[in-house]
């Protein structure tokens, strides 16, 4: 009797350990959400600065024009009075994923303009970074909590805000989210000799990253 008492209250430690940590998690994804719509409360879905606002219109002309017309686009009306190959001189991975997450939505019926999802773009993308930086976290320490306690904290660091908050549409929203991604399946891919595949995972995540941002380098330099 003491025995089975022992083993169903050392099941329930566990249970209400786990719910915790796993209330935890969800409170991390949702402070990351709901601060980086701070802008778009006080001030409605529109997108602010100045190199958001052309990576913006960069995106509406790969949504209307597609993919090759994107890389042969060249723009007349910028740089004056050179012009701007624009389809050599951009990293074009946000711009990518913003148009096949609005494709995406329409094909599912859901009624969400360009503008409206490159405004959310870098929020998502900051829940995204929340959610494997906790990851890349627990597997370099094998530690549930320290994984959580870096997912909340990352959540509302100021550093990670300032470049992911809503309507910021720019190239780090979207590149620090795959830099946390890449180090996170890199990590995995050396937990023991069958993990290699995952390597596969971590290129693909450093495409994503090189097609995203210029700071594709710092991780190079880390790994």
């Amino acid at each position: 009797g003491g025995r089975a008492s022992v083993g169903t209250g050392s099941m329930l430690g566990a249970l209400l350990k786990g719910t915790f940590r796993l209330l935890l998690s969800i409170y991390a994804g949702w402070s990351a959400y709901t601060i980086r719509l701070h802008a778009v409360n006080e001030y409605g879905r529109v997108i602010h600065e100045f190199d958001p606002w052309f990576n913006y219109r960069a995106a509406e002309y790969l949504a209307a024009n597609g993919a090759t017309k994107f890389f042969q686009w060249f723009d007349h009306t910028v740089w004056y009075p050179l012009g701007r190959p624009v389809g050599t001189t951009i990293y074009p991975g946000m711009q990518f994923a913003s148009v096949w997450i609005w494709q995406g939505l329409q094909h599912f019926g859901v009624d969400m303009s360009l503008n409206d999802v490159c405004v959310f773009t870098p929020a998502w993308f900051g829940v995204v970074a929340t959610f494997f930086l906790g990851m890349l976290t627990y597997e370099t320490t094998r530690s549930v909590n320290a994984g959580v306690a870096s997912a909340l904290i990352m959540a509302i660091i100021p550093a990670h805000i300032m470049r992911s908050v809503a309507g910021g549409y720019d190239n780090e929203c979207v590149a620090v989210s795959c830099l946390c991604v890449t180090f996170y399946f890199w990590c995995r891919s050396l937990r023991g000799p069958w993990s290699w595949p995952w390597g596969i995972v971590t290129g693909l995540s450093y495409f994503c990253m090189c097609a995203s941002w210029g700071g594709y380098i710092y991780v190079v330099n880390m790994i």
